[in-house]
């Protein structure tokens, strides 16, 4: 009944929202519920089935997490390590922030550089080597470890490490650390890989309402490490039980110890996580401890993956549509509700200050996307515009976020749920920011 259940919200839900395709998986104890709805494209029509592939995007972070984790359990890295020992020829616009930064700094994106680089578009075996040589041209933000901004760039260099450390590609060292051990088979980081399989593609929503397949593949191998993969529901749940109860059908990737250590906080955050592990999102939902990813490809395949150890339950959407990303926040609440009844937090915006308004004012650099932020009365209000290359990939712009400050500094929306904050002169405020994990600078 309760599959049922989920397959009727899915299929109303997803319709309402205009999402082609999706699937959920959710691993309740020791069941297993999926459910699929929609077409994998729309030009096609083919449907939606759980051996579907999608690309899980950000996901992949805690794979090269869980590579890297490996190599420390072999004691072949270690994450005080200096990076600049572990690649000689690595450099860093700013040389104090090379010398101070090591790797684990990469693990809790606390790396300070811009975290949103270019790619260096490619496929051959040296993809990823070219991209971290031009690190050096990257701003530094704030100096290593001292707060949490999510990184890309830090993800793709840990990937840099990890197959440099293990003597093999990135992408072979993490199949034989993870995705075979745990029996993935459905997972894969390259496109001649996907396209002989039943795979989703991304949608695109035109001004006239249309949503159409997005015309080509939107990532290249360089940045495999911090969003190359693509898989399976069933594979998500696999992985699942490996991260969640520690089950795998070889070698485990990770011993127990360091499996458990990944999920704890190692470094505080800010609004919408509470900390992050190696390199695990850490939250609550309600009551429950989250442990949790996500995934956003050009937003049209958006992803989650979440975790509620203590509750052994754990749930996994993929889409192929950017309104994905309000069905996987919905499938997640229903699921919490109906299959442990617990109701998610938000604390209304009762307590507004204006004092700091005026001085947040202005436009802030993400690197591919910058955000202008206006005041509107007793708000701020966000407007994301995406660098033109960027932009004529076919991405629709996201409307503007309005958002007021509470008196603890967290940037929060009407209904109550804080996505940034303000921060303090010590953290290098008012000319950074923190929204959507990032810190940004003012230009």
């Amino acid at each position: 009944m309760m599959t049922e259940d989920l397959q009727s919200f899915l299929d109303a839900t997803a319709a309402e929202l205009g999402v082609p395709g999706a699937v959920v998986g959710v691993l309740d104890g020791d069941d297993e519920l999926i459910a699929v709805t929609g077409v994998a494209s729309t030009e096609t029509g083919a449907p939606v089935t759980a051996r579907t592939l999608f690309q899980i995007g950000s996901t992949s972070k805690t794979f090269t997490g869980t590579a890297a984790m490996r190599l420390v359990d072999d004691g072949l890295l270690d994450l005080d390590a200096r990076v600049i020992d572990i690649l000689p020829d690595f450099r860093l616009g700013d040389a104090a922030a090379l010398d101070a930064l090591r790797v684990r700094h990469l693990l809790t994106h606390s790396g300070g550089f811009l975290g949103d680089a270019d790619e260096q578009p490619g496929w051959d075996a040296d993809s990823l080597a070219r991209n971290v040589a031009s690190f050096a041209e990257l701003p530094q933000f704030f100096a290593p470890g001292t707060i949490a901004s999510y990184s890309n760039a830090g993800i793709r260099l840990l990937g840099r490490i990890v197959e440099v450390v293990a003597g093999e590609p990135f992408e072979q060292a993490v199949r034989r650390v993870v995705l075979d051990p745990l029996g993935m088979a459905d997972t894969f980081f390259f496109p001649w890989e996907v396209i002989a399989r039943p795979h989703a593609l991304g949608h695109v929503t035109a001004e006239d309402g249309t949503v159409s397949p997005l015309g080509q593949w939107p990532i290249t191998r360089d940045i495999d490490p911090e969003g190359g993969l693509v898989s399976s529901v069933g594979d998500q749940l696999r992985y699942a039980r490996f991260q969640m109860r520690g089950e795998s059908e070889g070698t485990p990737p990770v011993s127990e110890a360091t499996r458990l250590r990944m999920q704890q906080p190692q470094l505080s955050a800010g609004p919408p996580v509470d900390a992050i592990g190696f390199p695990w999102l850490l939250s609550h939902h309600g009551s429950a401890r989250l442990v949790m990813h996500g995934g956003n490809i050009a937003d049209t395949q958006l992803s989650e993956f979440v975790m509620a150890p203590d509750q052994d339950l754990a749930i996994t959407v993929l889409t192929n549509s950017g309104a994905g990303k309000a069905l996987g926040t919905r499938v997640i609440d229903w699921c919490f509700e109906h299959l442990r009844g617990i109701a998610p937090e938000k604390t209304p915006l009762d307590q507004r200050t204006i004092d700091a308004l005026d001085e947040t004012v202005g436009r802030y650099d993400a690197g591919q996307w910058h955000y202008d932020v206006t005041r509107v009365g007793d708000a701020l209000e966000f407007t994301m515009v995406l660098r033109e290359d960027i932009a004529a990939l076919g991405i629709p712009p996201r409307p503007p976020l309005r958002l007021g400050v509470r008196e603890d500094r967290a940037l929060v929306t009407d209904e109550g749920v804080a996505v940034g904050r303000l921060l303090d002169a010590a953290e290098g405020g008012p000319d950074l920011l923190h929204i959507g994990l990032r810190a940004v600078r003012r230009r």
